[in-house]
């Protein structure tokens, strides 16, 4: 387990949790579980990643869309997803957890799917 994330579930049952979705969702490159400060919990791509830069970056982005979110009166950021030429970054986050999936162009059309799966996560992964 990561030090500084006060946590039940231990690093294997995080681990499950990310092991179904990428097994319900094909189109998944990878996901990663943190705390909102960017601690990796526990993580598996499709090939090698840092995913301590991952969630520290994806910690920077958020921070930014709270500053956007707060300017619109639209209340606080639960998700964001970045679209680039090659796929789409997701982040979930609650609590004081955060989970990041990557998948490439074709996953398009299980976006909703995807955000779902990952609330569910982090809500499994924050309740413990």
């Amino acid at each position: 387990m990561a030090m500084g994330v006060a946590l039940m579930l231990g690093k294997k049952e995080v681990e499950l949790i990310l092991a179904e979705i990428m097994d319900t969702i094909p189109e998944l490159e990878g996901l990663i579980a943190s705390s909102q400060t960017g601690k990796v919990i526990a993580g598996q791509t499709l090939r090698d990643m840092d995913h301590s830069a991952i969630t520290t970056s994806v910690v920077g982005l958020l921070k930014e869309t709270k500053t956007v979110s707060k300017a619109v009166d639209q209340g606080s950021v639960q998700s964001m997803y970045l679209e680039t030429g090659k796929g789409y970054t997701v982040a979930v986050t609650a609590s004081k957890t955060m989970v990041v999936a990557i998948a490439g162009k074709d996953a398009a059309p299980s976006l909703g799917l995807i955000i779902r799966s990952l609330r569910s996560a982090v809500e499994k992964i924050g309740k413990s």
